[in-house]
């Protein structure tokens, strides 16, 4: 894997004076209606995210940290989809997406996994790949003319919690292919806690070469099955998110690093993510506290009970949620 991998080649950097091929051919959304024609777009964009072939540089923005990527995504002739996500500062990480797999390696250090995933966690929410349709309850979308990114003409989407209740989203999307090339993620009063910037972007017929053969890479053995998680064992559990927010998994387990006994459940609402973990409160031994931010947290000492909940969502949200710990009603 490791020689393989190292050997990929991404040439996007070398072609950002590439002419995009693609013909502007994206029916035009002008004579529907505005809240149609943001979901339009959104559905274009899942759709480039699914089926284009292309090659692309980005920079991922979270507070003072910035994050350089390429970008590669390709589909095989027989449908199958193959995304590779280089990071390009530090050690080397690199993201390989097959299918409904994603394998994440790291070097030097022997931590390689596999998930089951049909999306690369860590580049965009798996929202963006679907259909508007299943935020439609809970977001309100709306959309602009937007400014020019990477020299192509965009439309801008606003995605807005109905509730302020979650972090807003603003979308720039190529007009000629449905391409997202810039996101940035806000509060609900406007302050942009991290952006995508999509720096170079080429629109290829075929798959790029640099994709071809990761189909034979060796895969590293999967993170976890869910029938092997030790189910929790505080016994009690949130009894209110925003609504919309599933329960996706509820285990007990050990922290890396402190070994702090705790129980974990992640939620999501499709979009975002939500983890609330149950430890000891003795054991934990941590102050109440609230930090907002791309992930914000709270943690609060409840009975005998320290509850922290992790997510990208507003601190006031997350305060909601932890109060919300009791005995599980189950």
């Amino acid at each position: 894997m490791g020689l393989l991998l190292a050997s990929v080649t991404v040439s996007t950097a070398a072609q950002e004076n590439v002419t995009d091929n693609a013909s502007n051919t994206t029916p035009s959304p002008t004579a529907q209606s505005p809240a149609s024609s943001a979901e339009f777009w959104f559905n274009q964009m899942s759709t480039a995210l699914r089926e284009l072939n292309f090659e692309a540089t980005l920079v991922k923005s979270s507070g003072s940290r910035l994050e350089p990527m390429t970008w590669l995504h390709g589909v095989y002739q027989d449908g199958l989809e193959v995304e590779l996500v280089v990071r390009l500062n530090g050690a080397d990480v690199r993201s390989v997406r097959i299918g409904d797999d994603t394998s994440y390696y790291s070097q030097p250090s022997d931590s390689s996994y596999t998930l089951h995933s049909d999306v690369t966690y860590g580049l965009l929410p798996a929202a963006f790949y679907q259909p508007f349709e299943a935020l439609q309850p809970h977001y309100q979308v709306r959309v602009d003319r937007g400014m020019r990114v990477t020299g192509r003409a965009t439309y801008f989407i606003r995605i807005l919690s109905r509730n302020n209740d979650r972090y807003h989203y603003g979308l720039w999307i190529d007009r000629s292919s449905g391409m997202l090339l810039k996101m940035q993620m806000t509060t609900p009063q406007g302050e942009v806690l991290e952006q995508i910037q999509l720096t170079t972007f080429s629109e290829r017929e075929s798959m790029p070469i640099s994709l071809s053969d990761l189909r034979g890479v060796p895969r590293p053995p999967r993170l976890h099955e869910i029938r092997n998680l030790e189910a929790p064992q505080y016994g009690v559990q949130a009894q209110w998110l925003p609504a919309g927010f599933e329960l996706l998994r509820a285990s007990h387990r050990r922290i890396a690093g402190t070994q702090l006994a705790t129980d974990h459940f992640l939620y999501t609402d499709g979009l975002t993510e939500v983890s609330i973990y149950v430890s000891n409160r003795q054991q934990q031994a941590l102050p109440e506290l609230a930090i907002q931010g791309p992930e914000s947290l709270f943690n609060l000492n409840l009975g005998e009970h320290a509850i922290t909940v992790v997510g990208k969502l507003p601190a006031t949200t997350l305060e909601r949620i932890a109060q919300s710990v009791q005995a599980d009603s189950e």
